[in-house]
């Protein structure tokens, strides 16, 4: 299976006919004929059904385009990744964040993207996501990355990481050697917690509500290094997703242990964006962050 072959099965579809798809390649018709006779054998399917000089798609026609035409736009995307490095790709990105991202998971992936793309302009806004969503419509920034989705036809929300809610406790903690906590295990102890107007915050009280369970709320607050502090501390457990303390964990100054029977809703990250709005640049940086989303363990 060619490139040659599945743009001409693409553009035989577009056009409706082999010869209008011949005349727009510029190529003669028996050639457009044989490379779709190519493709069908390779199938072992017929892709197109003529009838009295016009070209329909079979059934597996049907089946076998939505992934032609991705791949299509996927060989396009490459060809124009080269085409930037090989030009030197200039602009300015505007993103926006929460600040626990911009703190944590951001700096890696910009590290990277810069190492690739010296020259482009950075603008970073770190926002809630309703302030993000307003940012978006009014395209002071084209991309955001966040923790919650909104009812928003149209803005994109794309999932790029999901995980449990984990016990994060100092490596000196009592509890540092255990496989896995209960509930009642971790409610004995004081919660580190995020400030009550936090959405996060208000999805750990109402499960807590939901299962009728009182808990201590003793440490709150909306700033994460002042959390880890607690944390290595020893003067609680954060309920939270791992992926903010990776680098604590993987120092060993931190443990994540799993909570069993987990009755807390998936800590998850998303991309948001208007696509009509997308330049090229923003989508050569969404593919990027993709890419190095998926290095660490989504998904549970």
């Amino acid at each position: 299976m060619t490139f040659d072959q599945i743009l001409t099965f693409v553009t035989i579809y577009r056009t409706g006919s082999i010869s209008k798809a011949a005349e727009k390649l510029y190529l003669p018709q028996p050639t457009v004929s044989h490379r779709i006779k190519q493709l069908e054998r390779e199938l072992g399917k017929q892709l197109l059904i003529r009838v009295n000089g016009t070209v329909r798609l079979s059934q597996e026609g049907n089946a076998f385009l939505p992934h032609a035409l991705s791949a299509l736009t996927s060989l396009d995307q490459g060809r124009e990744a080269v085409e930037h490095l090989k030009q030197g790709l200039t602009g300015t990105l505007s993103l926006g964040c929460n600040n626990s991202f911009a703190g944590t998971i951001l700096p890696p992936i910009l590290e990277s993207f810069m190492a690739v793309h010296p020259s482009i302009a950075l603008k970073v806004h770190c926002y809630s996501t309703e302030e993000q969503i307003k940012m978006l419509k009014s395209k002071h920034i084209q991309i955001g990355i966040t923790r919650y989705t909104a009812n928003d036809p149209g803005i994109t929300f794309k999932l790029l990481y999901a995980h449990s809610a984990y016990a994060v406790i100092s490596k000196e903690h009592s509890y540092a050697g255990r496989d896995a906590l209960s509930l009642q295990e971790v409610l004995k102890e004081r919660l580190i917690l995020y400030e009550a107007e936090s959405l996060y915050r208000k999805k750990i009280d109402m499960t807590f509500k939901d299962l009728n369970m009182l808990y201590d709320p003793h440490y709150e607050t909306n700033n994460l290094q002042l959390i880890k502090f607690w944390i290595k501390s020893t003067m609680g457990i954060f309920l939270s997703c791992p992926l903010y303390m990776q680098t604590e964990i993987e120092s060993g100054e931190m443990v994540a242990i799993p909570i069993e029977h987990n009755p807390f809703p998936l800590n998850q990250i998303f991309l948001m964006y208007r696509d009509e709005n997308l330049n090229s640049l923003d989508r050569l940086f969404m593919r990027h962050v993709e890419r190095h989303m998926e290095d660490f363990h989504s998904v549970e």
